[in-house]
Protein backbone atom coordinates (compact mmCIF):
# COMPACT_ATOMS: atom_id res chain seq x y z
CA UNK A 1 0.00 0.00 0.00
CA UNK A 2 3.26 2.68 1.00
CA UNK A 3 4.47 1.40 -2.72
CA UNK A 4 0.99 2.40 -4.59
CA UNK A 5 0.86 5.75 -2.32
CA UNK A 6 4.60 6.56 -3.34
CA UNK A 7 3.88 5.68 -7.01
CA UNK A 8 0.57 7.70 -7.24
CA UNK A 9 1.60 10.89 -5.73
CA UNK A 10 4.54 11.08 -7.60
CA UNK A 11 2.78 10.61 -10.65
CA UNK A 12 0.51 13.23 -9.86
CA UNK A 13 3.77 15.75 -9.10
CA UNK A 14 5.13 14.81 -12.35
CA UNK A 15 1.88 16.09 -14.14
CA UNK A 16 0.95 19.24 -12.20
CA UNK A 17 4.84 20.18 -12.96
CA UNK A 18 3.95 19.32 -16.90
CA UNK A 19 1.01 21.09 -16.65
CA UNK A 20 2.68 24.14 -14.61
CA UNK A 21 5.26 23.97 -17.93
CA UNK A 22 3.01 24.14 -20.56
CA UNK A 23 1.15 27.18 -18.67
CA UNK A 24 4.52 28.80 -18.50
CA UNK A 25 5.58 28.12 -22.10
CA UNK A 26 2.17 29.99 -23.06
CA UNK A 27 0.48 26.86 -24.71
CA UNK A 28 -3.04 27.80 -24.96
CA UNK A 29 -5.66 25.11 -22.48
CA UNK A 30 -2.66 25.27 -19.83
CA UNK A 31 -3.74 27.50 -17.61
CA UNK A 32 -2.57 26.39 -13.91
CA UNK A 33 -6.10 25.12 -12.34
CA UNK A 34 -7.53 22.56 -11.11
CA UNK A 35 -10.10 22.29 -13.98
CA UNK A 36 -10.13 18.58 -15.18
CA UNK A 37 -8.87 17.00 -11.94
CA UNK A 38 -11.09 14.23 -12.65
CA UNK A 39 -9.25 12.67 -15.03
CA UNK A 40 -6.67 12.24 -13.19
CA UNK A 41 -8.73 8.89 -11.37
CA UNK A 42 -8.00 7.74 -15.16
CA UNK A 43 -4.59 8.29 -15.90
CA UNK A 44 -3.13 7.53 -12.41
CA UNK A 45 -4.31 4.07 -12.14
CA UNK A 46 -3.26 3.86 -15.94
CA UNK A 47 0.07 5.16 -15.08
CA UNK A 48 0.87 3.08 -11.94
CA UNK A 49 -0.30 -0.13 -14.21
CA UNK A 50 2.01 0.80 -16.83
CA UNK A 51 4.64 0.89 -14.58
CA UNK A 52 4.14 -1.75 -12.25
CA UNK A 53 3.61 -4.91 -15.31
CA UNK A 54 4.38 -6.22 -18.59
CA UNK A 55 0.99 -5.12 -20.07
CA UNK A 56 1.31 -2.26 -21.75
CA UNK A 57 -1.89 -1.64 -24.66
CA UNK A 58 -4.62 -1.65 -22.02
CA UNK A 59 -2.65 1.10 -19.74
CA UNK A 60 -1.67 3.14 -22.88
CA UNK A 61 -4.81 3.51 -24.32
CA UNK A 62 -6.30 4.49 -20.66
CA UNK A 63 -3.78 7.11 -20.29
CA UNK A 64 -4.30 7.88 -23.94
CA UNK A 65 -8.47 8.05 -23.24
CA UNK A 66 -7.42 10.24 -20.28
CA UNK A 67 -5.41 12.90 -21.76
CA UNK A 68 -8.34 13.36 -24.19
CA UNK A 69 -10.88 13.51 -21.44
CA UNK A 70 -8.30 16.19 -19.62
CA UNK A 71 -8.17 18.84 -22.87
CA UNK A 72 -11.99 18.46 -24.26
CA UNK A 73 -12.32 19.52 -20.67
CA UNK A 74 -10.20 22.27 -20.91
CA UNK A 75 -11.80 23.54 -24.18
CA UNK A 76 -8.00 22.65 -26.50
CA UNK A 77 -10.12 20.12 -28.32
CA UNK A 78 -13.93 19.95 -29.05
CA UNK A 79 -16.44 17.24 -27.07
CA UNK A 80 -16.98 15.59 -30.73
CA UNK A 81 -13.77 15.64 -31.58
CA UNK A 82 -12.66 13.64 -28.48
CA UNK A 83 -15.16 11.15 -28.70
CA UNK A 84 -13.59 10.19 -32.33
CA UNK A 85 -10.25 10.47 -31.22
CA UNK A 86 -10.65 7.92 -28.41
CA UNK A 87 -12.38 5.35 -30.89
CA UNK A 88 -9.78 5.58 -33.35
CA UNK A 89 -7.08 5.20 -30.01
CA UNK A 90 -9.71 1.87 -28.88
CA UNK A 91 -9.57 0.37 -33.00
CA UNK A 92 -5.85 0.94 -32.86
CA UNK A 93 -5.39 -0.59 -29.71
CA UNK A 94 -7.57 -3.84 -30.28
CA UNK A 95 -5.31 -4.13 -33.83
CA UNK A 96 -2.21 -4.07 -31.96
CA UNK A 97 -3.58 -5.97 -29.26
CA UNK A 98 -4.56 -8.89 -31.80
CA UNK A 99 -1.10 -8.91 -34.05
CA UNK A 100 1.68 -8.72 -31.04
CA UNK A 101 -0.06 -9.99 -27.85
CA UNK A 102 -1.30 -13.69 -27.53
CA UNK A 103 -4.46 -15.19 -26.44
CA UNK A 104 -6.15 -12.30 -27.30
CA UNK A 105 -10.29 -12.85 -26.00
CA UNK A 106 -9.36 -16.63 -25.08
CA UNK A 107 -11.50 -17.05 -21.37
CA UNK A 108 -9.91 -20.57 -21.08
CA UNK A 109 -6.21 -19.23 -20.74
CA UNK A 110 -5.06 -19.52 -16.92
CA UNK A 111 -1.91 -17.63 -17.29
CA UNK A 112 -0.31 -15.91 -14.51
CA UNK A 113 2.92 -15.87 -12.90
CA UNK A 114 4.01 -16.61 -9.24
CA UNK A 115 6.22 -14.28 -7.46
CA UNK A 116 8.03 -14.58 -4.00
CA UNK A 117 7.20 -11.63 -1.41
CA UNK A 118 7.39 -11.44 1.90
CA UNK A 119 7.45 -15.41 2.34
CA UNK A 120 4.77 -15.94 0.51
CA UNK A 121 4.11 -17.02 -3.27
CA UNK A 122 1.41 -14.38 -4.93
CA UNK A 123 0.21 -15.12 -8.29
CA UNK A 124 0.80 -11.61 -10.89
CA UNK A 125 -2.01 -11.60 -13.22
CA UNK A 126 -2.57 -9.52 -15.91
CA UNK A 127 -5.21 -9.36 -18.51
CA UNK A 128 -6.42 -7.33 -21.01
CA UNK A 129 -8.90 -7.20 -24.18
CA UNK A 130 -10.50 -10.31 -23.33
CA UNK A 131 -11.77 -12.54 -20.51
CA UNK A 132 -10.63 -14.56 -17.86
CA UNK A 133 -11.36 -17.54 -15.55
CA UNK A 134 -9.05 -18.59 -13.03
CA UNK A 135 -9.46 -21.30 -10.18
CA UNK A 136 -7.41 -22.04 -7.63
CA UNK A 137 -9.44 -25.36 -6.60
CA UNK A 138 -6.79 -27.61 -4.56
CA UNK A 139 -4.22 -24.92 -4.38
CA UNK A 140 -2.51 -22.84 -2.11
CA UNK A 141 -3.52 -19.63 -2.60
CA UNK A 142 -1.80 -16.95 -0.25
CA UNK A 143 -2.66 -14.06 -2.26
CA UNK A 144 -2.30 -11.67 -6.01
CA UNK A 145 -1.39 -8.89 -7.59
CA UNK A 146 -4.14 -8.16 -10.64
CA UNK A 147 -4.04 -5.94 -13.40
CA UNK A 148 -7.09 -5.88 -15.42
CA UNK A 149 -7.98 -3.22 -18.19
CA UNK A 150 -10.27 -3.11 -21.15
CA UNK A 151 -11.65 -6.82 -20.09
CA UNK A 152 -12.96 -8.93 -17.65
CA UNK A 153 -12.02 -11.10 -14.85
CA UNK A 154 -13.48 -13.76 -12.37
CA UNK A 155 -11.28 -15.32 -9.34
CA UNK A 156 -12.79 -18.74 -8.22
CA UNK A 157 -11.45 -19.07 -4.88
CA UNK A 158 -13.80 -21.83 -3.89
CA UNK A 159 -11.50 -24.80 -2.84
CA UNK A 160 -8.41 -22.73 -2.34
CA UNK A 161 -6.51 -23.27 1.11
CA UNK A 162 -6.51 -20.19 2.47
CA UNK A 163 -4.81 -19.75 6.01
CA UNK A 164 -4.04 -16.49 7.81
CA UNK A 165 -5.01 -13.30 5.59
CA UNK A 166 -4.03 -13.72 1.90
CA UNK A 167 -4.05 -10.26 0.35
CA UNK A 168 -5.47 -9.16 -3.47
CA UNK A 169 -3.71 -6.03 -4.47
CA UNK A 170 -5.96 -4.98 -7.61
CA UNK A 171 -5.42 -2.38 -10.53
CA UNK A 172 -8.87 -2.74 -12.51
CA UNK A 173 -9.34 0.28 -15.26
CA UNK A 174 -12.28 -0.03 -17.71
CA UNK A 175 -13.02 -3.30 -16.71
CA UNK A 176 -14.84 -5.35 -14.45
CA UNK A 177 -14.16 -8.55 -11.59
CA UNK A 178 -15.50 -10.74 -10.18
CA UNK A 179 -14.21 -13.09 -7.53
CA UNK A 180 -16.00 -15.92 -5.96
CA UNK A 181 -15.32 -17.04 -2.73
CA UNK A 182 -16.03 -20.04 -0.65
CA UNK A 183 -19.15 -19.98 2.42
CA UNK A 184 -17.38 -18.87 5.94
CA UNK A 185 -14.53 -17.07 4.61
CA UNK A 186 -14.04 -13.57 5.59
CA UNK A 187 -13.31 -10.29 2.68
CA UNK A 188 -12.25 -7.45 3.97
CA UNK A 189 -12.02 -4.17 1.53
CA UNK A 190 -9.69 -0.97 1.24
CA UNK A 191 -10.17 -0.30 -2.04
CA UNK A 192 -9.97 3.53 -3.63
CA UNK A 193 -12.45 3.88 -6.34
CA UNK A 194 -12.31 6.50 -9.10
CA UNK A 195 -15.82 6.32 -10.69
CA UNK A 196 -16.03 2.89 -9.86
CA UNK A 197 -17.38 0.73 -6.62
CA UNK A 198 -17.37 -2.83 -5.38
CA UNK A 199 -20.26 -4.70 -5.10
CA UNK A 200 -21.07 -7.47 -2.28
CA UNK A 201 -23.50 -10.13 -3.40
CA UNK A 202 -22.34 -12.72 -0.60
CA UNK A 203 -25.25 -14.66 1.00
CA UNK A 204 -23.32 -14.83 4.19
CA UNK A 205 -21.28 -12.07 4.87
CA UNK A 206 -17.91 -12.67 7.08
CA UNK A 207 -15.68 -9.20 7.68
CA UNK A 208 -13.62 -10.28 10.42
CA UNK A 209 -11.57 -12.99 11.81
CA UNK A 210 -9.28 -16.00 9.41
CA UNK A 211 -9.14 -17.09 6.98
CA UNK A 212 -9.47 -13.84 4.99
CA UNK A 213 -9.23 -12.66 1.89
CA UNK A 214 -8.03 -8.71 2.11
CA UNK A 215 -8.31 -6.42 -1.43
CA UNK A 216 -6.33 -3.41 -1.99
CA UNK A 217 -5.70 -1.96 -4.62
CA UNK A 218 -7.51 1.04 -7.22
CA UNK A 219 -11.04 0.76 -9.25
CA UNK A 220 -10.91 3.47 -12.30
CA UNK A 221 -14.23 3.20 -14.25
CA UNK A 222 -14.87 -0.44 -13.48
CA UNK A 223 -16.38 -2.70 -10.52
CA UNK A 224 -15.50 -5.34 -8.60
CA UNK A 225 -18.51 -7.90 -7.50
CA UNK A 226 -17.83 -10.60 -4.66
CA UNK A 227 -19.89 -13.75 -4.88
CA UNK A 228 -20.49 -16.98 -2.88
Amino acid sequence: MKHSFKTILGLLLIIIGVIWILNLAGVPGFDFSTRGWWTLFIILPCLAALLRGKEIVGPCIGIGIGVLLLLADRGVIGWNTMWQYALALLVVGFGIRILFFKNFCDPKVQEYKTISRDGKDIRRIESAFGKQHLSFAGEKFEGADVQVSFGGLTLDLRGAEITGEAVIDLSVGFSGVVIIVPEGLAVKTALSNGFGGVTDKRYTKTDCGEPAIVLIGNVGFGGVEIRN
